[in-house]
């Protein structure tokens, strides 16, 4: 099975890597433990972001399963490509990088899960108890009907990204840290191309990500937020090339 060929082949990479630690300025930096902790804190963090940098509840209350749709995949199947960052003094989870370099298997797998997972909610809000949850039935039914067609084209090679920070510690170089741990692996594993799926609107618009030095690959308008918000938003593909890093880090 393809699943199991990929589940096998991150185990392998992760089994063959020391576990790296690094401290700075408080913030203890290190790979995903699968004891429970870790991902119990990244599914609060995610929640706490997923609409537009504010808690997700708004558009659907069911913290737990939202987390699990996000997260599950990369646990599953990427999980050495996960990397964590910790807040000694209250020893909290505040930052998290999801990778993969499963290319387009697993972002088949990846579709696949979510799919399986939004379809099951979506079912189990028609009982009588989550009647009056309209907002959650109209989250499930955007993502069925119209989720993949939201999304941009995405390059057919090189390593994707997703990460998230809390808002009390952004601006620390959190981000920043836990992206150069990723692009360590990345450049070990001959990867030329890095890329990340992205939330554009006013406040961030594509210009904020072409000044930071990504290209945008694609864009697609998103109504998910619709309900919600009175501007537009795009779901970007940004990607830049690994020797770009390579460059800025020898400038720095």
């Amino acid at each position: 099975m393809p699943s199991e060929a990929l589940e096998y082949k991150a185990r392998s990479r992760h089994e063959g890597r020391r576990s790296e630690v690094s401290v700075s300025k408080g913030i203890l930096f290190r790979r995903f433990s699968p004891d429970g902790e870790d991902e119990s804190q990244m599914g609060d963090l995610v929640f706490d972001n997923a609409f537009l940098g504010q808690p997700f509840d708004t558009i659907c209350p069911c913290k737990r399963w939202f987390s699990e749709v996000i997260l599950s995949p990369y646990i599953k199947y990427q999980q050495d490509n996960i990397h964590v960052a910790i807040d000694q003094a209250s020893r909290r989870l505040v930052g998290y990088l999801t990778g993969s370099m499963g290319g387009k298997e697993f972002e088949k797998l990846q579709y696949q899960m979510v799919r399986r997972q939004v379809v099951s909610f979506a079912a189990s809000l028609s009982m009588p108890w989550t009647f009056f949850d309209q907002s959650s039935r109209q989250f499930a039914t955007h993502v069925i009907f119209k989720g993949e067609s939201e999304r941009p084209t995405h390059p057919d090679t090189g390593a994707h990204w997703h990460y998230q920070v809390d808002r009390n510690f952004r601006g620390r170089g959190i981000g920043e840290t836990m992206m150069q741990s990723f692009l360590d692996d990345v450049i070990n594993a001959g990867y030329g191309l890095i890329w990340a799926e992205v939330t554009s609107y006013p406040e961030k618009p594509q210009s904020y990500f072409r000044d930071r030095g990504w290209s945008i690959y694609d864009s697609k308008p998103t109504e998910i937020f619709a309900n919600h918000v009175d501007f537009p938003v795009e779901i970007l593909c940004i990607t830049k090339s690994v020797s770009e890093f390579e460059v800025a880090a020898r400038a720095a």
